[in-house]
């Protein structure tokens, strides 16, 4: 229901000079005039005749998580939400690390593909970040009776940032126990 009124919205003039645009490259380009529920009406119209991932822009952080829960509602989709960095005054053991999980979460989802909306705000872009390639590099998949060498795979959870301890208690962190490994993925 909801492809066809985005389909319906390329129908407008201003909406196919906007997907044209983003299909010869013309972009960045700006809508204005509109409210937030239109723009992002017109955004995943745009995006959908575009056929390619999408990334807007916002002015804060409330408003891209609007516009991110207005695109799911109008696409389906999950947009990568890629949140700016939160300034924290306090000791680093005190503070919360829930900014940076969220933020490798959607940047993984870029690096990978998955991701056909970014929703973003000038600071969370322009925000340095490690490469996409070192990103996948990184990673790993683990799945449920499979086997690996624990060694290796402790050593490339090291390598990624993650804190060998005696017992897991949070995101970040893993523990091998004999033969078995215990780890809390972001």
């Amino acid at each position: 229901m909801m492809e066809a009124f985005l389909k319906k919205l390329q129908t407008v003039p201003e909406v196919r000079e906007l997907a044209q645009r983003m299909d010869s490259g013309g972009c960045p380009a700006a809508v204005t005039g509109l409210q937030p529920v239109q723009r992002a009406c017109v955004g995943a119209s745009a995006a959908l005749a575009a056929g390619r991932p999408a990334v807007f822009l916002c002015g804060g952080e409330r408003e891209a998580r609007l516009l991110s829960a207005d695109l799911r509602s109008l696409t389906g989709e999950e947009a990568a939400l890629l949140p700016e960095r939160e300034w924290e005054l306090r000791p680093d053991a005190a503070a919360s690390r829930e900014w940076e999980r969220q933020r490798l979460a959607a940047l993984y989802r870029m690096a990978s593909g998955e991701a056909k909306i970014v929703v973003a705000t000038p600071d969370a872009l322009m925000a340095r970040t490690l490469p996409p390639s070192l990103l996948l590099n990184l990673s790993a998949e683990l799945k449920t009776g499979a086997r690996t060498d624990l060694n290796a795979l402790s050593a490339r959870l090291l390598s990624a940032g993650y804190v060998r301890c005696a017992e897991v208690e949070g995101p970040g962190q893993f523990a091998v126990r004999g033969g078995i490994l215990d780890v809390f993925s972001p």
